[in-house]
């Protein structure tokens, strides 16, 4: 008889999806083909709750293929979007309210389309997904949805705090764009799908996103997936990494962008190997960028998810790098460097021209001092938020679905430990690449630097911007010649 009633009240999930109708807060959710609660148990956990019903109940689907020879990686293609209706409950002063409702799909006017997207993410069992409105809100409800709004957000699996600790590193890099997010739990057609991290997507929306110029700017990607992608530009400096397109869409790009832009790559590749980078090349974004990757310790940040925006067609915009995006594979290693001193950044690294380096080390003299206090006094202050103990209680539901046991303190807790570690090897390798005081960048501190930061100062031309700021104030100045005398002094 139980099992009877079981089968009946999936059987009411189903229909649900396919009556694509706003649930009633009493409603089955099933995990795992067994009824666990009711929507409302849910909504109490604290996180919002995603309800998307799909039109006739269709799931998102998609094919996996893996690279053809010559090529590197696995991803999917002919992912289906999937038309229907997402309602939001949030559970507000005790009661469970409605915060959003896109309304039934009529495209261009409400509902919403989801698909599975990501690439070897894609393959677990719980999947990533792309939302895509067809009218344009902020998700995310921060309060002035004219700035906010946009069409497009996407769901992604952050179940260790890899991404939402990733994103604080990048802000606190002063990365030029940091996507917001929000933990939330996720129910398709009546069946319960984890808890994910509603993000924004990598994408332009000048108002709130990537600002680069509507018909003369380019969002790229240095992208291993290219043979996934109909149109790319090509690398000269790997055949496993070309260049895809995120804005324009590869539907809408011209043949002359596509010859813009690898005229733009290839001068930039050519550049990394000569001294004249700076002239194509935004340097602080590109060292905020790997030393993010490096702070985080990510073995994944050689190939996928490079990101670069050109704001414009002129000889004057420079190439940024304005986020860090892919955390999966964060938190591997504390004593080596991440995967992205290869290719492009091992020719910045060592190139004659040491502006790259100075940059890099500046900014971790900048932030390294405090980032392990920063940061974990951000997961920390996280972990006793409404947020952090939403998440923590919802995924406590999770181990229904993968026989896994989650805490948030004893993931913050591991945190905690790696980031301790992390900092030490981090302080002892950057400090080695230019010592404190070697104005003119000959491996040693001595007389002649101090005629070099002299002579910056008459001509008011500061080369290097680390070295030359010995005393780590911020400012060039006279004091800093002191400093210098000072180190000479103590060697001596």
């Amino acid at each position: 008889m139980k099992k009877l009633q079981q089968i009946l009240l999936i059987a009411s999930c189903i229909l649900l999806g396919s009556a694509n109708a706003v649930a009633d807060m009493t409603n089955p959710i099933v995990m795992n083909d067994t009824l666990v609660m009711e929507l409302s148990d849910i909504i109490a956990k604290g996180l919002p709750t995603m309800y998307f019903s799909t039109v006739d109940g269709e799931e998102p689907t998609c094919d996996y293929v893996s690279a053809p020879p010559g090529c590197m990686g696995k991803t999917i293609t002919n992912a289906t979007k999937v038309p229907g209706r997402l309602v939001i409950y949030k559970r507000i002063a005790d009661v469970d309210s409605v915060i959003y409702d896109s309304g039934d799909y009529l495209k261009d006017v409400s509902g919403m389309t989801i698909k599975i997207r990501g690439n070897t993410s894609a393959y677990g069992e719980k999947k990533p997904y792309k939302i895509k409105l067809q009218k344009k809100r902020d998700l995310l409800f921060r309060g002035n949805d004219s700035i906010y709004k946009d069409k497009e957000w996407v769901l992604i699996k952050d179940d260790y705090l890899l991404a939402t600790a990733g994103f604080k590193v990048n802000e606190m890099l002063g990365l030029p764009w940091t996507p917001a997010h929000h933990y939330v739990n996720v129910i398709l057609n009546g069946n319960y799908k984890g808890v994910y991290l509603l993000c924004e997507s990598v994408k332009r929306n000048p108002d709130c996103r990537l600002n680069v110029d509507k018909q003369t700017g380019y969002i790229f990607e240095c992208d291993p997936y290219w043979w996934n992608e109909d149109v790319y530009v090509t690398s000269m400096t790997s055949p496993s990494y070309n260049f895809t397109f995120k804005y324009p869409d590869s539907d809408d790009i011209q043949p002359e962008q596509l010859d813009y832009i690898q005229a733009v790559v290839t001068a930039y590749e050519q550049s990394l190997s000569k001294s004249n980078y700076p002239d194509k090349i935004d340097v602080a974004s590109f060292a905020a960028w790997c030393l993010g990757h490096d702070i985080a310790g990510t073995q994944d940040s050689g190939g996928t998810n490079r990101f670069y925006t050109k704001y414009d067609n002129t000889d004057t915009s420079k190439i940024f790098m304005p986020l860090m995006w892919d955390y999966d594979l964060g938190g591997r290693t504390t004593n080596a460097w991440s995967r992205c001193h290869t290719v492009h950044f091992a020719k910045l690294f060592n190139n004659s021209n040491r502006t790259f380096v100075d940059e890099f080390v500046w900014l971790w003299r900048k932030v390294g001092s405090t980032f392990y206090s920063d940061i974990m006094g951000f997961l920390n202050e996280f972990r006793s938020s409404p947020e952090g103990m939403g998440m923590d209680a919802s995924t406590k539901m999770e181990e229904m679905l993968h026989g896994w046991e989650f805490s948030i303190d004893n993931v913050v807790s591991d945190h905690d430990d790696w980031y301790k570690k992390r900092a030490r090897w981090l302080n002892t390798k950057i400090n080695a690449l230019n010592p404190i005081g070697d104005v003119n960048i000959d491996a040693h501190v001595d007389i002649a630097d101090v005629t070099a930061l002299i002579d910056m100062l008459l001509t008011g031309e500061v080369t290097y911007r680390h070295a030359a700021d010995v005393n780590n104030d911020g400012q060039v100045n006279i004091a800093d010649v002191t400093a210098i005398i000072d180190i000479i002094l103590t060697a001596n």
